[in-house]
């Protein structure tokens, strides 16, 4: 099997994306509910002034119902959120994880949510591999 290839993350959220899109346009033909929310886009990485910006559009929901966490070298992005349309309540949610690209300094990360643009700021590490310790001689 030396011609196995492992998928990358892309591939794997456009496999996603397209499965999806075939259960959604085969519920729409029989006039069923559509199995997928598309509550959440694609989420849009960017390189400025030193930071990554990532940047996704979520409908349907406030800042309040969103939560971001950072932690070794991931980052999470969900939502849940009850909405009420015609008299029927319903519960929507979802999650993204990805691989952050670098390594970020997680305390320093800023997301803001406005107009249904989810944009979060993710500073990286001036030194991604650590601090250099100087090793002394005891004499």
């Amino acid at each position: 099997m030396p011609n196995l290839k492992l998928w990358s993350q892309s591939e794997l959220e456009k496999l996603k994306r397209n499965v999806d899109r075939l259960f959604d346009d085969f519920c729409s033909d029989f006039e069923l509910p559509a199995m997928h929310d598309r509550m959440a886009g694609d989420l849009v990485f960017s390189n400025e002034h030193g930071e990554f910006v990532a940047r996704m559009e979520i409908s349907g929901m406030k800042a309040d119902d969103l939560v971001v966490t950072v932690h070794d070298g991931r980052m999470v992005i969900s939502g849940e959120a009850e909405c009420e349309s015609g008299g029927t309540r319903t519960h929507r949610m979802f999650k993204k994880e990805v691989r952050l690209p670098c390594r970020v300094d997680a305390a320093e990360v800023r997301a803001v949510f406005e107009g249904g643009i989810l944009e979060i700021h993710l500073p990286q590490c001036r030194n991604p591999y650590g601090h250099l310790v100087r090793v002394d001689t005891k004499e």
